[in-house]
């Protein structure tokens, strides 16, 4: 039971699936994190159904990439993408490490944080009409993706110092950083990495690139933040989303041409 409990506390925080209620005062809270990625089953499998739906109707290109750019925001809430928005404002406003932490909290939205916004969407909707689904190797894929990204930012969330020390974040972990099983996490996403080469080694551009936002999210989160937030996490796992799909279609390409 205390199993399901935990699951369920991270699908109703991390996504807008309808869980039963649930006790938030159990010790389950403090092991969300590691069924975190179990959302992101949920996402790649809505994406692959919404695939096969405009298959079937033979939709066209733009509106089927436009609903996949889409479908993660709307299972999710929009949790991660407004994590993202705040550290976009924050971090465009050059402040010390106090002043961006206190934008971070900041209900306002900024310039800064509706652009870059729409730049995410834009060039998510592109590389989602640039991906060519038919492949069965690719749904694997789709299906992979999302695990890998939130394998990685569940890690970060357990292994990088609380910027802030409260939050959200903070009471998912129990103030508690640097628990040995987050372990478990990481090697999470390298098993997401092997299974993509399995699926086809090009793929591992997908994984390499989703690898390398997560170090530029540890060299941001701990030099302009002094350690990490559910803002940051969110960032990063936009970014993560956002470079692995790019990833992926360079891998297609690059099948082609080779």
């Amino acid at each position: 039971m205390n199993i399901l409990r935990t699951v369920g506390m991270a699908f109703a925080l991390y996504s807008r699936i309808p869980m039963p209620r649930l006790d938030w005062e159990s010790e389950s809270r403090k092991y969300t994190l590691y069924a975190f990625p179990l959302v992101g089953i949920a996402v790649g499998i809505f994406e692959l159904l919404w695939l096969w739906m405009s298959q079937v109707l033979d939709l066209h290109t733009i509106l089927t990439g436009a609903v996949l750019a889409a479908l993660p925001i709307w299972v999710t809430g929009g949790i991660h993408l407004d994590g993202f928005c705040d550290v976009c404002d924050a971090r465009a406003s050059h402040q010390s490490r106090e002043r961006k932490l206190e934008i971070l909290k900041d209900s306002n939205v900024g310039a800064f944080a509706v652009i870059h916004c729409v730049l995410l969407l834009l060039v998510t909707f592109g590389l989602w009409c640039q991906l060519e689904p038919a492949d069965s190797e690719v749904w694997g894929a789709l299906v992979l993706l999302p695990v890998f990204s939130r394998c990685l930012s569940a890690f970060g969330a357990l292994s990088l110092p609380n910027a802030r020390g409260s939050g959200m974040l903070a009471s998912v972990t129990g103030g508690e950083q640097r628990r040995p099983g987050r372990w478990g996490l990481l090697l999470g996403s390298l098993l997401c990495a092997a299974a993509l080469a399995a699926l086809e080694p090009w793929f591992l551009l997908a994984a390499g690139a989703g690898y390398l936002s997560f170090a530029c999210y540890v060299r941001t989160a701990k030099r302009e933040f002094g350690g990490t937030t559910g803002d940051l996490s969110g960032w990063f796992l936009q970014l993560c989303e956002l470079s692995s799909l790019a990833g992926l279609v360079l891998a297609q390409r690059l099948e082609v041409l080779l």
